[in-house]
This record gives C-alpha cells, structure tokens and sequence, in this order.
C-alpha cells in the first residue's frame, strides 16, 4: 500500500515539474529569440539568433529546473489535494513527510539527467553559442573554451591561453594570462612571435607585460625582451569580454582545474570558489525547494485554484533567489568560505521544511 502510494505521488510530482520545466524553457527560448533579434545588427537575422538560442537552451533549461521542480511539485501534487486525495492518503496512516519524499523522489527522477546535462552538455554547448554568435556579429574570428581562445586579429592570431575573472567589492574584471600573438605577412610567412605574460586594456590601448618576441629575419631569428609594450590592435575589449566563460556556466571539473591554479600562483579564486560549490550544492537546492513546497500543497490545495499555487511557488521561488544571492554577496564581502555562503540557504530552507512536515504529522 505505502510503495503505490509513493508511485502515485512521485508520478504526479515528475508530470508537474516535466510540464512546467518544458513549458517555461520553451518561454525562455521565445523571449531571447526576440531579445536576440532586437539587440543585433544587420547581417544577424532570425535563423542566426534562433540557432543562437537553440545552443544556449540547454544551460538555461539547467539554470530554470530547481524553480521548475518547485512549481511542478505545487501542480502536479496539488491536483491531488485538490481532488481530495492526499487527504484520502492521511486519513490511510501516510505521514505527510512521508507524502513530501515520495514527491521528492519524482522530481529526483527528472534531476539526475538534468545534473548531466548541466555538467556534460551546457558547458560545450555553451562555448559553441558564444562562437558562432562573435563569428557573426563581430570583425573578428574568435574560438572560445575552457582553455583559452584563438582569435584573428588582421594578419595576426592571437592566443590567449587563460582568462582569469576576478571580483573586487562586487566589481568584477577579467585578465588576461599567457597571451601569444603570431605575425604573418602579406604572403603567409611567420614573421614574428610574441609572448605576454598578461595582457590589460587601459581605457584607451592594450597594454602586454613581460614581453618575449621572437622576429623571423631571413635564416636567423632575433629575441627580444621588454617589461611591458602596447598592444596595436583594434580589438575592442567588450568583444574579448563577450568571448571569455563566466563561471557559472563553466562545468565542475573546469571550475575545479581554475581553483587549483589559481590557488596554486596565490590569486583570488572567490569567483571560481562560489561556481564550484554552487553546483557542488545544486541537488540539495532542489531537495530544499521541493520540500519547501509541500506544506503549502497540504495547506492550501483543496481551497485554492491553480494560478493561486503557481503565485505561491514564484514568490517562495524569487525570496530563495534573493536570499542565496544577499548570503553569497554577504560572504563574498565579509570572507565567509564559499563552501558555507553557498550550501547556508538551501540547507536551513530543507530543515525549517522537514520541520513544518514533521509538526504537521
């Protein structure tokens, strides 16, 4: 009796959060489709930002599931209790946390691959969106990925091994580390190699440090070093700045490769710490969430309509969001660890749930 219970409950809480999920991530795609469209010049048309949107859908559909699974638990458990049949299930001998696991265990269910996509397929996606949209948009031809970014700078290329985001009192910018840049000639001959040790933009040129070149002159080859030099090119820093993965949206074992050679040459790796666990953390968010829901599934189901739920879980969804970003600001000022700013919110959201169940038995 229990276990059919617990399918019948977990299959209507994986129907709600798949049917909200599809349907706000189809919304998402709409929407930036428009935005692309809008925000683009002339040569980006409907097919250019369609595709765009298409690559980028997979990390934005990971982005948007902890909020689906929380929304589809409201529609898929509540049109149980509507129906008066979670009352039906308490009256049997079902304890309510008992109900609230067996909706956990559905949304899980859609979770697993979901953990995957954002781990395997978002990332990838994710550089091939930014690629082929600079290859559209911009001057310049630029391949971008986790580790690191060719460019077409004229008859130069340019590689630019390493790009570090860095935060300072919630300003955040981006340097540039071991940067190569190859010179050709007219007729495809390598004329010269230059090696960079950073390179920085300074609002009006590009500036390397710690400069090797390399010149090719007929059958010898001359080395030269200078401690810092401009950079003349016309590449703008906001196209550079475009093409660089923030954080966020890099995967688990990227982040963690950041952390370890950040850590490594003694330079602050809050930003890349924050990442990590967050996504270290992101199964519990969704265990919080779902758990968060039930109680207002068995108290307010039976006597309030659909667009009443689905107002609950956005206000309960949004006051999540703004309370896991303020504790991660808050740690990211004051030094908390990332590991505590980041698991804080989804762990005290799960316990006070559990609580509210537990009382409620």
């Amino acid at each position: 009796m229990i276990r059919l219970v617990d399918r019948y409950v977990g299959i209507a809480a994986m129907q709600g959060t798949l049917l909200v999920w599809v349907g706000l991530t189809v919304l998402y795609m709409l929407i930036s489709v428009l935005t692309e469209i809008r925000e683009s010049g002339v040569g980006y048309g409907l097919a250019d930002a369609s595709w765009f949107v298409l690559w980028t859908t997979p990390r934005m559909a990971y982005q948007i599931f902890p909020f689906a699974a929380l929304l589809g638990v409201l529609v898929g458990v509540g049109s149980l209790a509507a129906s008066n049949e979670m009352v039906a299930f308490r009256t049997s001998g079902v304890s309510r946390l008992r109900l609230a696991i067996a909706a956990l265990g559905g949304a899980l269910v859609l979770g697993i691959p979901v953990v995957i996509i954002g781990e395997w397929v978002a990332p990838t996606a994710e550089h091939q969106a930014r690629a082929f949209r600079l290859a559209e948009r911009g001057d310049h031809a630029i391949i971008g990925g986790t580790r690191g970014m060719w460019m077409r700078d004229g008859r130069d290329f340019v590689n630019i091994q390493l790009a570090l985001l860095s935060a300072d009192r919630g300003e955040q910018s981006i340097d540039f580390k071991d940067v190569v840049i190859y010179g050709f000639s007219e007729s495809a001959q390598l004329e010269s190699i230059t090696r960079a040790r950073n390179a920085s933009h300074d609002g009006t040129a590009w500036r390397l440090d710690r400069v090797s070149t390399i010149r090719f002159e007929g059958d010898t080859a001359v080395k030269k070093h200078s401690q810092s030099q401009s950079w003349p090119t016309e590449v703008r820093p906001e196209l550079l700045d475009s093409a660089v993965t923030r954080p966020q949206r890099l995967s688990m074992r990227a982040l963690w490769d950041f952390i370890r050679y950040l850590g490594e040459n003694g330079l602050d790796d809050r930003v890349y710490q924050g990442a990590f666990w967050e996504k270290a953390f992101y199964p519990l968010t969704i265990v919080a969430l779902v758990l968060a829901a039930m109680p207002f599934v068995f108290g307010s189901a039976r006597s309030q309509n659909l667009g009443v739920r689905m107002f609950v879980g956005m206000m309960l969804g949004a006051l999540f969001m703004i309370v896991s970003r303020s504790v991660e600001n808050f740690g990211e000022a004051y030094g908390v660890p990332a590991i505590l700013s980041s698991l804080l919110p989804a762990l005290l959201l799960g316990l006070a749930a559990v609580f509210v169940l537990r009382r409620s038995v």
